[in-house]
This record gives structure tokens, sequence and C-alpha cells, in this order.
């Protein structure tokens, strides 16, 4: 039988008791004599009882639904942190539906019992925006950009921080002292990323050197090159809602990197995405890797299988930060107490992009 056409008034009939019985014994509300209430269950499953999900929304005051606002839905990065909400979710009972389009002003009239950003910085712009008058159950992703962070949304954070002396650790070891890096934004922008490795390479780069090696893929990065109005990011005062184009700021990063003649032996990548426009467009102009320059990455994502040679990457463990976020989110929404900060390990992934200098 369908269950579109099983009512509770059938279970009821064929139970031999009432339809209020049969509602306190499906909705475990209510005393109902123990071996009553089996009998009712088995029946209903026997007919394929399935229960309205907005009538059971409206009983229990939950949807069972959570949102993971997202703007960058292509990035591989936040398609594994999606996977692994998912599959946190399928065992707690929930399911995550994606939003893309970042409006906040239509979460107070989406049904859902919680929120997944994918950044401290998103989690930001809501606190600062909607979230100021609408309090509904939050988390964030984190990756240890929260030096102006309103802190009333929890964090489930890779410390980018220690993953880039981590990956400073691992060029080292490997004879490696000339280190470039590679982002999507401008020197003056604060991220963690650009910060760690400021911090660390200040002691093998004189100041002149540190800002040349830093290739900052953006409008203020790259004044007055026009090669950056390509991507629509650069184009608007308020980018928050755009999508950026990692791989193609990697293309152009490998052409800035020629053009400025570095004698850097390893480039370090803001992401994989980014690491992989840089490899395609530094072998285009008839270079090697990693003969002639060691490149890694950071995520650990996917598509770092995707280049002709397997990328070597910092692993965020995407998946593991996506499954902890709804972790933490649906212990938040049964009233559980959780702490503000969980901090999640990060690892290196030999790849064949890096080549050692020492003998």
């Amino acid at each position: 039988m369908k269950n579109v056409t099983v009512t509770r008034k059938e279970i009821a009939e064929k139970a031999g008791v009432s339809v209020s019985v049969v509602s306190r014994a499906l909705n475990n509300s209510g005393y109902v004599e123990k071996t009553k209430k089996e009998s009712i269950i088995k029946i209903a499953e026997e007919l394929g009882y399935r229960p309205n999900p907005i009538a059971v929304s409206l009983m229990t005051q939950k949807t069972r639904q959570i949102i993971f606002y997202c703007r960058e839905i292509r990035n591989s990065f936040n398609i594994e942190l999606y996977e692994g909400m998912v599959r946190a979710a399928r065992e707690r009972g929930y399911l995550v539906v994606v939003h893309g389009s970042l409006d906040f002003h239509s979460i107070p009239s989406t049904m859902a019992d919680g929120i997944v950003f994918p950044n401290e910085s998103v989690a930001a712009h809501y606190q600062n925006t909607t979230g100021k008058n609408y309090h509904l159950p939050a988390v964030s992703a984190s990756y240890g950009n929260t030096l102006f962070y309103p802190k009333r949304i929890p964090l489930v954070e890779c410390d980018c921080w220690t993953g880039m002396g981590t990956v400073l650790q691992y060029l080292h070891e490997r004879g490696h002292e000339r280190i470039a890096l590679i982002m999507p934004y401008g020197m003056e922008r604060y991220e963690v990323r650009s910060m760690a490795w400021k911090e660390r390479m200040r002691y093998e780069l004189d100041k002149e050197e540190l800002s040349r090696f830093y290739l900052g893929i953006s409008r203020s990065g790259l004044p007055g090159d026009d090669r950056v109005l390509r991507f629509p990011e650069e184009l608007e005062t308020d980018n928050f809602y755009i999508p950026e184009d990692f791989f193609g700021k990697g293309l152009l990063a490998a052409e800035v990197f020629e053009e400025r003649r570095l004698d850097a032996t390893a480039v370090i990548c803001f992401n994989d995405e980014m690491a992989l426009g840089f490899l395609k467009g530094y072998t285009k102009l008839g270079h090697r890797i990693p003969e002639e320059l060691s490149v890694v990455g950071f995520d650990g994502s996917y598509v770092r299988r995707y280049a002709n040679l397997l990328l070597t990457s910092l692993s965020l463990f995407p998946s593991g930060q996506g499954e902890k976020c709804v972790e933490v989110l649906t212990d938040l929404i049964d009233g559980k107490r959780i702490r503000h900060k969980c901090e999640l390990r990060t690892k290196i992934l030999e790849g064949e992009t890096v080549r050692s200098l020492r003998r």
C-alpha cells in the first residue's frame, strides 16, 4: 500500500483502538500500554505509514533540516565539507540543504533548525546583519581568521597558522629556504595564512623580497594590472556575494611569478584549486615541476589528484570538519552545553610536486 493513502484512522481501525491512542503511540507522547504501543507501531510499519513532515514539525517545533549557507558551491573544499555534513546529519536524523545565494533576509522564513556557515567571514556578516535580531542556532567552519569575529557563533576550526608552520617546516627539511606565497588577496588583508608566512619568512627574506615573494592576485596586490579585471570579484566594490575564481587566479599567478623572475625554490598556494591553476600555467610556460620549482597547496581536497602530478597539500580534512560542524550544531539545537571553539588537526599529504634539495 502506498504511504500517501495510509491515515492514522486506518491504523486505529486495524489495531482496534482510538485515533488518539495511535497518535500518542506514534508521537511517543502520553501513556500507551507497552504491548499495545508495539502492536500499533508494527501495524503502521506494515501499512507503510509515513507521517506528514510539516505536521510533525508543527508538533515537535523541529523541522529536522539544517541550512548550509555557501556561495562557492563549486569549490571542491566546500563540496567535501558538505559531504561530511550530510554523513553526520543522516546519523542524527537531519537533512542538510544548501543555500547558495547568501540571502540572509530569507532565513526567518526558512524552515530550518540551524545554520552552518562555511567560514568566519560569512558568519560574522550574518551576525552583524540578520543575526542581530533573529537567533537561530548556528555554527561556523573556521580557519583562524577570528581577530574581528563576534563571538556569538561557535567555531569548528582548522588552525591555518599552525598549518602554515607545518608546510614551511616540511619544505625547510627538504632544503627549501626561499619560499613564495600565492594568495587571492592583497598583502594588506588580514588572513592568517599570509600572516603566518610573513612571520616565519622574515628570517629568510628582507623586507623588499618579502613583498616580491608575496603574489597577491587581486587589484590591491597587482595595482594597475588590467589582467585582474577578468575576475568578477575584482570588479565589484562589494564582492562578498561573488564566488572567487581560484583556478583562474592560479593561472595568472604563474605569469606574475615568471615576470618577477623570483629565485624561489618553492611556492605555497592559498588552496588546492589555486595550486592546480598555477601548476597548469607554470608548465604551459615551459617549466618543469618539481625539477625547477616545488608547489604545495592548502586543503587536501580531492582535486589534488586531477593534475598530471599528484599535488602535495596540507590537508584540513574538510569532510571531517563538516561532520564536526553538524555534531556541534545538533548538540546546540538539543540544548546541550558546547565549547565555543573546537580545534581540528591538519596533516601534510605528500604528492609529486615537491622535491628535496638535500643530498
